[in-house]
């Protein structure tokens, strides 16, 4: 690998979608970088513009806990890959030191949890969401467990492939630790409780040795984590105290305005935890979040006056998926609530392992009959490019059979 202005020392990690170097300038030898190499040759000059855009507003955050991107280069070679820039730092990720003992002890997990909140707290206070929190991209300090924060931009994301992807390192490397908004398939924005949901899926994993929700099977991963609830972290692990697990619930909630509100108010629940411990050996039961460390309002998205329409449409989804054939139609005027309505149905889709698309009509596009029909189709042809051989072929016998039956 030759990179322009660098001298590369070694490969650090590799994976599906980047390969991490350490290097230092060739100006400066003194200071040592990570280099992480976008296999995503297809980047768009947009998408690219996006990253230098994000890499501006995250040199807001100045703090040792986080190590933010640089600058976004480009290798310069045939197929136009891209890499990021960012400042080296030793340490190990998360997931490595998990995978060398079944649970993390007590004592530990404080320091690393601490760490974590305060960290988040300081990328939160700047305005800014993580949106990738996950053990790999946590870095620790095997002596001290000390930790970092990295890896605010990735190559991929979960709505960029149509909600998911079937590559197994995604599933089992992103996909476990994304919140329900994070999908698409609930009308919820994407805010800062949602880097608190992949928290308490982290410190879950490193309670119990096991993440609470898995599945090879993307579609069943994201159904469990819109409506499935884990085992209590207890039945696992009975050496974690009640209080703690009474924690690791309510980050893990699926309505993101019933979860911990901000990182300062777990924190402070944390270090009163380790402090208890420290001290006695015990914590006893408190009242969590007991005062809302934030300024921000906080939006709920529930969906009012609506559940005989919902319950309508959802009957007859159920049929559907029973192997009959519906066609309804919902109408009314603008910003009435249609789109939330029909977004109902997202979850009973994930669970029978449906698809959803849509389109819409463009008031610049009125030249093109079925606009919205074509769009609908076009993004259903790019999730079936997400898919597998296998399952690409069983939904075009499907949809043949269906053809034929209706014809």
């Amino acid at each position: 690998m030759i990179i322009s202005n660098y001298e590369i020392i070694e490969k650090v990690s590799d994976t599906a979608h980047a390969s991490v170097y350490k290097a230092f300038r060739k100006a400066n030898p003194n200071r040592l970088f990570a280099l992480k190499i976008l296999k995503a040759s297809t980047l768009s000059e947009h998408k690219k513009d996006q990253f230098r855009q994000k890499i501006e507003h995250l040199k807001v955050l100045n703090d040792p806990l986080v190590i933010t991107p640089l600058s976004l280069g480009d290798l310069g070679d045939m197929d136009g890959n891209c890499f990021i820039a960012q400042d080296y730092v030793e340490g190990i990720p998360l997931n490595e030191l998990m995978g060398a003992h079944s649970t993390v002890p007590l004592k530990g997990f404080f320091t690393i949890a601490c760490g974590l909140a305060r960290a988040l707290d300081k990328v939160h206070e700047a305005g800014i969401i993580h949106g990738g929190v996950k053990p790999h991209n946590i870095l620790v300090d095997p002596n001290t467990l000390d930790i970092r924060l990295i890896d605010f931009i990735s190559a991929v994301d979960v709505t960029d492939v149509s909600h998911f992807i079937y590559g197994p390192d995604f599933v089992r490397g992103t996909l476990a630790y994304t919140s329900p908004e994070q999908t698409g398939r609930i009308n919820h924005r994407v805010v800062f409780s949602s880097d608190l949901y992949s928290v308490g899926i982290v410190f879950y994993e490193m309670l119990t040795g096991r993440l609470p929700f898995y599945s090879d099977d993307p579609l069943e991963l994201i159904h469990s984590h819109l409506a499935e609830e884990a085992s209590k972290l207890r039945e696992l692990n009975p050496g974690v105290p009640t209080v703690l697990s009474d924690m690791v619930a309510k980050l893990m909630l699926k309505e993101p305005e019933k979860r911990y509100q901000s990182s300062s108010g777990l924190l402070a629940d944390l270090v009163k935890c380790r402090d208890e411990y420290s001290a006695t050996g015990t914590i006893p039961e408190f009242p969590l979040e007991s005062h809302v460390y934030t300024h921000r309002v906080t939006f709920i998205s529930k969906m009012v006056g609506r559940d005989e329409e919902a319950k309508i449409i959802l009957d007859e989804y159920e049929q559907v998926a029973r192997g009959s054939f519906r066609s309804m139609l919902v109408s009314g005027l603008s910003g009435i609530g249609k789109t939330r309505l029909i977004q109902e149905l997202q979850k009973p889709i994930v669970k029978h392992r449906g698809y959803f698309t849509s389109g819409k009509f463009d008031v610049y596009q009125k030249n093109i009959p079925y606009s919205s029909l074509i769009q609908a189709l076009q993004n259903l042809m790019r999730t079936f490019l997400t898919e597998s051989d296998e399952r690409v072929a069983l939904w075009k016998s499907k949809i043949l059979k269906a053809l034929v039956s209706n014809n």
